[in-house]
C-alpha cells in the first residue's frame, strides 16, 4: 500500500485511546494513496516506512470511510490531479531538454561568430598584404 506520512503528530484515536501496534510501539497517522481509498488516514506501526519492523501488520483505519458520491467524487479528483501531475512532470522534462537544446546551440553561435571573426582578421590581413606589395 502507498501511503504518506504527513500526519504524524497524532498517536491517540477519536476514542482518547492511545493506539499501539503489535510491539506496543505508539502508532503513527498515515495518509492513503490508494485509488480506492485516496487521502484516508490510518494508524500503522510507525516502523513501517523506515522498513524496520517488517512483521508488524498493525492497521487501523482513523477515517470513516466515505461512500456513494462522495466518494467516488474523490476518487475522479485523485485522478485528475494524478494526471495533471503527470502532465507537469512530462512538460518539465521537455523544458529541461529545450534548455540544453538552447544551450548547445549558443554554443555553436558562440564558435561561428569566432569563426567569423578569424575570418575577417585573415581577410583583413590579407587586405593589408595585398595593399603593401602594391
Amino acid at each position: 500500500m502507498e501511503v504518506s506520512s504527513g500526519l504524524t503528530s497524532s498517536f491517540v484515536s477519536n476514542s482518547g485511546v492511545r493506539k499501539l501496534c503489535e510491539y506496543g510501539l505508539p502508532a503513527k497517522v498515515f495518509k492513503s494513496k490508494m485509488d480506492k481509498n485516496p487521502n484516508r488516514r490510518f494508524f500503522g506501526c510507525q516502523l513501517y516506512k523506515e522498513g524496520g519492523n517488517a512483521h508488524c501488520k498493525f492497521f487501523r483505519w482513523l477515517d470513516e470511510e466515505v461512500i456513494g458520491w462522495p466518494k467516488r467524487a474523490l476518487v475522479e479528483a485523485q485522478s485528475v490531479v494524478k494526471e495533471k501531475t503527470e502532465k507537469i512532470e512530462e512538460l518539465n522534462a521537455t523544458i529541461f531538454e529545450l534548455r540544453g537544446d538552447l544551450e548547445r546551440q549558443n554554443l555553436e553561435i558562440s564558435s561561428i561568430n569566432t569563426d567569423d571573426e578569424k575570418i575577417s582578421i585573415e581577410l583583413g590581413l590579407q587586405k593589408r598584404i595585398d595593399e603593401m606589395e602594391t
